[in-house]
């Protein structure tokens, strides 16, 4: 007998508002540039579309891809190809940076809290995982170094960090803390592998440039996705780094067997840029998250009052709000599924299962009306 396999990654119950999921709402997939760019690709490129690619990666889109970056508000700096390596995702680009630069109970510093998923690549390295704290200005460089000066404290290989749009806070790095990050691991020897999926998801005024614009020794792994700025079935990312990085990503044996990696992607993405597609559509990206951002903050302003506490954030797809203390938000899911809404609680965020009264909500995946219905379910809970 035949078994049903799921045709998406995730499944949401129905009736449920499930705003635990970083995932774009379908309308916001660009069908018709795919369409039009696969065409443009197929006439351009043809045999050389089905060959295997150059270990750096497609060398057209990474030329088009150092261009576009240049150009680009929140980056400020000149990108060169030379600096690009072109990966199948953000994912990916961390697994394989734990295996070229981590071994075996390695210590790996990360954010208070930070990205959920990650922590499951860093169990799969068995590296040791230690939390940093965070502030409203991102992590904070002053405790970082003293934990770094601390003799007693084992020494880092890797420091994660999202620096700007933090999944799941929002919060931005500070300029200053960004020079003194790059400071830090100049110093005491450590690589960072800086996540900057959301640099170009900005909803006012753009955030300072990504970490490995104060990098020129070679201690920055800057990632870059299209998952949110075109679509995340593509499964394709870039690395930005120092040439001497760059060089250790090509040399690996996965790409030395197996070549440039998503390189059928590649060149469809790369007739997007080569087409000037990709700027309109992160325009239409901006405004229809910035709108959603507005319309949840004023829901959240108006059912939920004094209940929670948050920060509108500037770009990338979450609200982190925190409770008051009594609040255990693992505890209360089950509740908010019956009323018909669902969020990520904060404990799943944290190494040492912290933020038991904060949670994190998506606007990513529904329109507004559903956002402001959704908040409402949500308040029946809280409030109670």
């Amino acid at each position: 007998m035949a078994t049903s396999l799921p045709s998406v990654l995730i499944s949401i119950p129905e009736g449920v508002l499930d705003l635990s999921w970083g995932h774009p709402s379908p309308r916001l997939h660009a069908l018709d540039v795919f369409q039009r760019a696969a065409a443009h690709a197929w006439a351009t490129t043809r045999a050389a579309t089905l060959q295997y690619g150059a270990e750096q990666g497609f060398g057209p889109l990474l030329n088009a891809l150092a261009a576009f970056l240049s150009q680009q508000p929140a980056y400020r700096m000149t990108v060169a190809p030379e600096s690009l390596f072109l990966t199948g995702g953000a994912s990916q680009a961390i697994d394989l940076a734990c295996t070229l630069f981590a071994r075996e109970g390695d210590t790996i510093l990360v954010e208070e809290p930070t990205y959920y998923l990650v922590s499951k690549i860093f169990t799969d390295h068995h590296l040791r995982v230690i939390g940093v704290p965070t502030d409203a200005d991102g992590l904070c460089a002053d405790i970082l170094e003293s934990i770094l000066a601390d003799p007693s404290q084992p020494k880092p290989a890797l420091l994660y960090t999202i620096p700007t749009y933090q999944n799941p806070s929002g919060s931005v790095l500070s300029l200053e803390r960004r020079r003194a990050l790059v400071d830090l691991a100049q110093r005491y020897g450590f690589l960072v592998l800086s996540d900057d999926v959301y640099q170009l998801l900005h909803y006012g005024p753009p955030p300072p440039p990504p970490l490995v614009a104060f990098d020129d020794t070679g201690c920055v792994v800057s990632l870059g996705s299209f998952s949110k700025i075109l679509a995340p079935g593509l499964r394709l990312g870039w690395v930005q780094a120092h040439p001497t990085l760059i060089r250790r990503f090509m040399a690996t044996g996965m790409v030395a067997s197996g070549g440039g990696l998503n390189h059928m992607t590649s060149t469809l993405v790369h007739a997007v840029l080569d087409q000037g597609w990709l700027a309109p559509n992160i325009d239409m990206l901006r405004t229809t998250y910035a709108a959603r951002v507005q319309a949840l903050a004023a829901a959240l302003r108006t059912h939920l009052r004094d209940k929670v506490c948050f920060e509108a954030p500037g770009g990338g797809f979450f609200f982190w709000l925190t409770c008051p203390p009594h609040v255990d938000t693992a505890a209360l899911l089950p509740l908010a599924q019956e009323a018909g809404v669902s969020y990520r609680p904060g404990p799943g965020f944290s190494p040492s299962g912290g933020f038991s009264n904060a949670l994190r909500v998506s606007f990513a995946l529904y329109e507004i009306d559903e956002l402001e219905e959704a908040v409402k379910r949500l308040a029946q809970v809280l409030t109670k």
